[in-house]
């Protein structure tokens, strides 16, 4: 794959390769000059824009038709255009595919249906309707969901995520981690960590989409 076949828009997470402990942010390609320099928005981190300086060096990460990319990229300038802050970086490995990694993970409360379809203990009911919660956060590559009842690791779950008053995806997931709170928690005692297992590449896009716009609400809001 060429950098010149990667469209604008595209959604980026990358992080600082110089720092050991460096944060992880979200962008997207802005547009190419040519098959080695790019220009992507200004990272975002917190809610805000992250100041990265000249010099720095970058890897960058995005997903393709339900693969997972990456490469390295240094930051030669930082300009400003139609009031948006904006990196261009000159590219200094080719793209290359990797295995799953872990996504940025956006703290929100969506609300989510779910019910077990495939259960890892014998005595959990399946087949029943969906049930409404709340999400704790959402990434690319799956989400947090805050429960009253418990679930078990392993258990398989169908799922309808709500983006919005109009928009929501559908995905069955698998339960990964499950953690239980004491009752000044509130409402919801528990918490599960869920990995998209069957998820469309429209749907996910639209999830890294929707994290994206959130987070650059957050910016103009203040």
């Amino acid at each position: 794959m060429n950098f010149n076949q990667l469209k604008e828009g595209l959604k980026l997470e990358m992080k600082l390769s110089d720092e050991e402990k460096s944060p992880e942010f979200v962008s997207q390609l802005e547009w190419t000059e040519h098959d080695k320099i790019l220009y992507i928005l200004a990272p975002i981190y917190k809610g805000r824009l992250y100041p990265i300086e000249k010099g720095a060096n970058l890897e960058i990460y995005f997903i393709q038709k339900e693969n997972f990319y990456q490469f390295e990229a240094e930051v030669i300038e930082r300009i400003k255009r139609n009031d948006i802050r904006v990196l261009k970086i000159n590219t200094l490995s080719d793209i290359k595919k990797i295995q799953r990694r872990e996504f940025f993970r956006f703290e929100c409360t969506n609300p989510i249906k779910y019910k077990v379809i495939k259960a890892s203990k014998s005595n959990l009911k399946k087949g029943e309707d969906l049930k409404k919660t709340i999400t704790r956060d959402l990434s690319g590559g799956g989400v947090c969901i805050k429960l009253t009842n418990r679930v078990s690791v392993g258990d398989i779950l169908e799922c309808e995520l709500f983006l919005n008053d109009f928009d929501k995806v559908g995905f069955r997931g698998k339960v990964v981690r499950f953690s239980e709170y004491g009752v000044d928690r509130g409402e919801y005692k528990y918490e599960i960590g869920v990995s998209f297992e069957k998820i469309s590449e429209k749907a996910r896009e639209k999830i890294v989409s929707y994290i994206f716009q959130e987070q650059r609400r957050l910016i103009k809001k203040g």
